[in-house]
């Protein structure tokens, strides 16, 4: 009777294998990342030149932000949609405007990087960003070739992408890094090795869409084709920029009164970057997943509630984890040089605003894969807006202050994303998704909560916290049974 009820119907099934498979190669990603950035922190064993390298990738990973103009999450839908429209005509037209547009990026950062050079005091910038700045154009022709997977649900070979794409990028910062190049040092070595990187990674890419998908290179080029697909991908990728430039943007601000507080905002990004590949993994299987019964409300609404309830039991005990440990855990990765008074503040915070944005995050791809996506745009309006008037004026010398803001930005949103869900008439099942999955954490936390003053029985408090974890979460499952997810077998 108990295997009954623990049988899972095609889209828990679906959900579960996609999302695991996407969380893997994220997971890699995260870890390459990190280990890309221990490598670099103990090489060079200065917390200043650290911060310079991190000033550098948080510059070029702003600028990433603003290509593709919608392009790719057009592709997606398409590609969810109609997949002979999209290998014919679509693919091709999306490669062309994003590159079209990569080439705009890449001229205006060309133009800018004396001014950002000055603005940070780093001359050996300015050369560092030119070099950069041509790889905007491969990381667009990348940007593509992953779309197209993602739009079939070919999650597997996306995470690859995904995998070879970082090790190139990581594998260039840490050569950058342990050979200087010319009189300006380890910034032109390290553009220089993502550059070739990119260039490795986009032609790797292109030729598996070539042998998998068989695209149409060359054809005509509609106009009003070009603009129908900006129509729909823009307000996302307005979104998308909304949502994504704020961990750069703040670390910018904070860069240009100390290169010291970024590395160590850097390094509580990537901490908390390990529970934040959850949501990442989920949001990209979210969008085809949901896209692919938009015609059926009700069974839209299933899909949507599952994803947020799967998200949402992985997430809450990570993000309880990360914020009773912080100092543990920073000093374990990057060493006690690393750590300060206000690094424990840094973890907490933005782990708690990893699981705001989540809210916002995947609220604005479910409502998207039904073809609503004005949603995602102003909602990550709400929450970048905090940012962007608060930070620079009264907490560029603050950094405490400014990840404040930056989390209850986040907050906000979260509030909002809920709002346009009854505005859109497209409510979910809250409870299932969002508290039935936090009373396993809750009882995992207050377990090791109470460890902490034990002394000696810490370790078997922190084991009973896991082990109730592990017996409460099977429990909420087994009670929610088959009805949570769909029975239909439209997964596929």
């Amino acid at each position: 009777m108990l295997n009954t009820k623990m049988q899972l119907n095609d889209n828990q099934r679906f959900l579960i294998r996609s999302v695991s498979i996407i969380v893997l190669g994220l997971f890699i990603n995260q870890l390459l990342q990190t280990v890309g950035s221990i490598v670099v922190a103990r090489v060079l064993n200065d917390p200043g030149k650290f911060g310079e390298v991190n000033l550098l990738l948080q510059v070029f990973g702003m600028v990433n932000l603003f290509l593709n103009v919608g392009f790719n999450s057009s592709l997606v839908y398409t590609f969810s949609t109609n997949p002979k429209d999209a290998i014919e005509n679509k693919f091709r037209l999306a490669m062309l405007g994003s590159v079209f547009f990569g080439v705009v990026v890449c001229i205006l950062l060309a133009v800018l990087s004396p001014l950002l050079a000055h603005t940070y005091a780093l001359p050996s910038l300015q050369g560092a960003l030119l070099i950069s700045s041509i790889m905007l154009v491969f990381n667009s022709i990348i940007n593509m070739g992953v779309s197209a997977f993602s739009g079939n649900r070919n999650f597997g070979t996306q995470a690859l992408f995904m995998v070879i794409t970082t090790t190139l990028s990581t594998a260039g910062t840490v050569l950058g890094v342990l050979w200087p190049i010319g009189e300006d040092g380890f910034l032109w070595g390290v553009s220089i090795g993502m550059g070739i990187g990119s260039v490795l990674a986009a032609l790797f890419i292109c030729w598996k869409v070539e042998k998998v998908h068989h695209p149409k290179w060359l054809g005509r080029v509609s106009i009003p084709e070009i603009w129908k697909m900006m129509q729909y991908g823009v307000p996302l990728w307005a979104g998308n920029i909304a949502k994504a430039f704020q961990q750069p943007f703040v670390t910018m601000i904070i860069g240009s009164s100390s290169v010291i507080a970024v590395g160590h905002i850097s390094n509580a990004f990537r901490i908390t970057g390990f529970i934040g590949i959850v949501t990442w993994a989920f949001m990209i299987v979210t969008f085809p997943f949901v896209a692919a019964s938009y015609q059926d409300p009700l069974e839209s609404k299933r899909r949507g509630t599952l994803c947020i309830r799967y998200n949402n039991l992985i997430l809450y005990p990570l993000t309880v984890v990360i914020c009773l440990y912080p100092d543990q855990i920073n000093g374990y990765l990057f060493g006690e040089g690393y750590t300060s008074e206000d690094s424990a503040a840094y973890i907490r915070l933005l782990a708690l605003g990893v699981f705001f944005s989540s809210v916002g995050r995947l609220g604005g791809n479910i409502l998207a894969g039904i073809g609503k996506t004005k949603a995602n745009f102003w909602v990550m309006i709400v929450a970048g807006i905090f940012v962007i008037t608060l930070v620079p004026t009264i907490a560029a010398s603050h950094p405490v202050l400014a990840v404040w803001i930056y989390t209850g930005g986040w907050a906000i949103s979260a509030i909002c994303m809920i709002w346009f869900f009854y505005l859109e008439n497209f409510t979910l099942n809250w409870w299932k998704a969002y508290g039935e999955p936090l009373i396993p954490s809750l009882f995992m936390g207050l377990f090791m909560e109470v460890g902490r003053f034990t002394g000696g029985w810490m370790t078997s408090f922190v084991v009973v916290g896991i082990l109730c974890l592990i017996v409460l979460t099977m429990y909420v499952e087994l009670r929610a049974g088959k009805g949570l997810g769909a029975t239909r077998n439209e997964v596929m």
